[in-house]
């Protein structure tokens, strides 16, 4: 038997495994997330012959489940582990992209098919902006954070670069779980000032990595994807920040949007994405303020925007 059948055989294996003890744990609330994964799993090994993607979607989907829980430690290591066999197996970008790819839909699927997330999603869009002097705060550490993902993406090597944000993923995951579960910590209180009312510590993050993985499956470009870090995390900040502190006219379509935070999204993505990409890089930055001044969005704004962006990037 080849060393690949063995793998996959063993992915295989893991994956049941860790469904099936979980489901005993509580069936009900992993059908939904199963039943995805395992539809995608299926699919990705007809494709690209490979079980790792269904192992990843798998642990990525119970790691979710488990947060803010001390059962999240015993299975996101593993995604860390498995990434770092890949690292050691020297993989190429094609199978680097699916465990990204993997990670990211089984957080997203996990995240979206639990209802205590999808209301945070709610009472986090609604409470936006509720406090001025947070929200430029929040903003200001997202937009520092955007600025050095890019440095590293223009000063590393594409693969270097996807591998090193890829598992850089797993302990801010583990640092965020444990500091919402120690709110009383010194660094626990000022972690936890910066979130929203009623909203878990990192779940915006959790959001926005789970958007980015995605992305950094599925974009070959390091241009789109530095456009789509760019909106991601500066053009949203600056469309926040703008927003609050210009008083201008409410956008018509959205009365929690202004059209300075439009304005604000749009002109400095659009300059950032034409300097790269040309006249497209201003219909990017068009879509991306369209979709961030939207009402009524069932999923976070750091999880659509990178998403869509990405999908689009394979039209254009």
């Amino acid at each position: 038997m080849e060393l690949l059948e063995i793998l996959n055989l063993v992915a295989l294996a893991s994956s049941l495994l860790f469904m099936a003890v979980t489901a005993v744990i509580d069936a009900r609330r992993f059908a939904v997330s199963y039943a995805i994964v395992s539809i995608l799993g299926i699919i990705f090994y007809f494709m690209f012959l490979t079980a790792m993607p269904f192992l990843v979607m798998v642990l990525s989907a119970i790691s979710v489940k488990f947060l803010y829980s001390r059962i999240f430690y015993y299975f996101t290591p593993a995604l860390l582990i498995i990434g770092i066999a890949l690292i050691v197996m020297r993989v190429d970008l094609l199978i680097w992209g699916l465990f990204d790819l993997s990670i990211g839909i089984g957080t997203a699927t996990s995240l979206y098919t639990d209802k205590q997330s999808r209301e945070h999603i709610t009472a986090n869009n609604n409470s936006k902006g509720s406090d001025i002097v947070k929200e430029v705060n929040r903003d200001l550490i997202q937009v520092g954070a955007g600025i050095v993902i890019l440095i590293l993406l223009f000063t590393m090597g594409q693969k270097e670069f996807r591998m090193t944000l890829s598992l850089a993923v797993f302990p801010l995951y583990m640092i965020g779980n444990y500091y919402s579960m120690a709110p009383e910590t010194k660094l626990g209180k000022t972690l936890n000032s910066f979130e929203r009312p009623r909203t878990p510590l990192g779940l915006g993050a959790i959001w926005f990595a789970a958007g980015i993985l995605i992305a950094l499956g599925i974009v070959s470009s390091n241009y789109m994807l530095a456009v789509i870090i760019f909106v991601t995390t500066i053009g949203d900040s600056l469309a926040t920040i703008f927003g609050s502190k210009i008083k201008s006219p409410k956008l018509p379509y959205n009365r929690k949007k202004s059209v300075a935070g439009f304005l604000g999204i749009f002109v400095f993505s659009a300059i950032f994405a034409f300097a790269l990409m040309g006249i497209e890089g201003i219909g990017l930055a068009l879509l991306s303020a369209i979709l961030e001044s939207l009402p009524f969005k069932l999923l976070d704004d750091n999880f659509l925007l990178p998403v869509v962006l990405g999908v689009i990037s394979h039209i254009i």
